[in-house]
């Protein structure tokens, strides 16, 4: 079963257009949602859940259409808190557990332990950082199946980032639960995402395994001569920077076996993302 599944959704804004976009979200996986600022990645979350009104599309979570029951298994996260400032996290918890059904305060309480939020502070003297966590911990106490997550791990530093990546990697060690995690932050999602999702200008370009595109996808560094000879339909973009062409081929395997003179790289995911950006397809 898929957790998400998206067909064809659209959407035409004043300068922008979500532009018949599908992709799916495989029950008991990570999936990461990358693109750069202004790609859509929060304007399709917001277009999943209603936030939004769409022009044309189908949404399913598990199968069916959001509903107010699927929306106790639902948890968003969006990278801004919403809160009343001049509340702190014992207030919230009192507030939230007359909210969601699935509630549960010990859980709430030992996440705020654990990354060590203070429970006599308001959420106005909260450094952005924390505020991300406390959103991250609301999201996962009221006993979600599945995680949306925008951005969550942005205005956190390198430690709290990676407690916060083996959080996610606890929730999804339960076969029900999952994953849609947006994020330009790349080597998060190259150590956690099963699957990579990228979207640019509003259309989805790729979606693809994580493992087979680290093994498939590679990255040849070399002249315009060089260049000539690199078959057309495996490179996947390119860009020109001091004469040296940077190319991003679609199966460095074969290529290695049949182009012995050419060095390909490993390529990373932000390798990938920004020649397609600023490059040539």
């Amino acid at each position: 079963m898929k957790a998400i599944e998206i067909k064809k959704l659209s959407k035409k804004l004043d300068t922008f257009h979500i532009d018949r976009i599908n992709f799916t979200v495989p029950k008991g996986n990570i999936v990461g949602l990358i693109g750069e600022n202004g790609a859509g990645k929060t304007t399709t979350i917001k277009l999943m859940m209603d936030v939004i009104e769409r022009d044309s599309g189908e949404v399913l979570f598990f199968g069916k259409r959001l509903n107010k029951d699927l929306k106790e298994e639902i948890s968003v996260v969006y990278d801004e808190i919403n809160f009343y400032e001049k509340v702190d996290v014992v207030k919230i918890n009192t507030i939230l557990k007359h909210i969601f059904k699935a509630w549960d305060s010990t859980k709430y309480f030992d996440l705020i332990d654990r990354f060590k939020l203070p429970k006599n502070k308001t959420i106005g003297n909260f450094s952005k950082g924390m505020k991300m966590k406390l959103n991250i911990i609301i999201g996962l106490a009221h006993s979600p199946k599945l995680l949306i997550l925008d951005e969550p791990t942005s205005g956190l530093d390198p430690s709290a980032r990676m407690e916060m990546l083996d959080l996610f990697l606890e929730f999804i060690q339960n076969e029900e639960h999952s994953i849609l995690l947006s994020s330009h932050i790349t080597n998060d999602l190259e150590r956690i995402a099963d699957y990579i999702v990228m979207m640019h200008n509003g259309r989805i370009i790729l979606q693809l395994n994580k493992d087979e595109l680290l093994y498939r996808y590679g990255i040849i560094r070399c002249s315009e001569k060089q260049f000539q000879h690199i078959p057309k339909h495996v490179i996947f973009a390119y860009q020109i920077s001091n004469s040296i062409y940077e190319v991003v081929i679609n199966n460095a395997p074969e290529m290695k076996e049949a182009y012995p003179e050419l060095t390909i790289d490993r390529i990373t995911i932000d390798d990938m993302m920004s020649i397609y950006i600023r490059g040539e397809k």
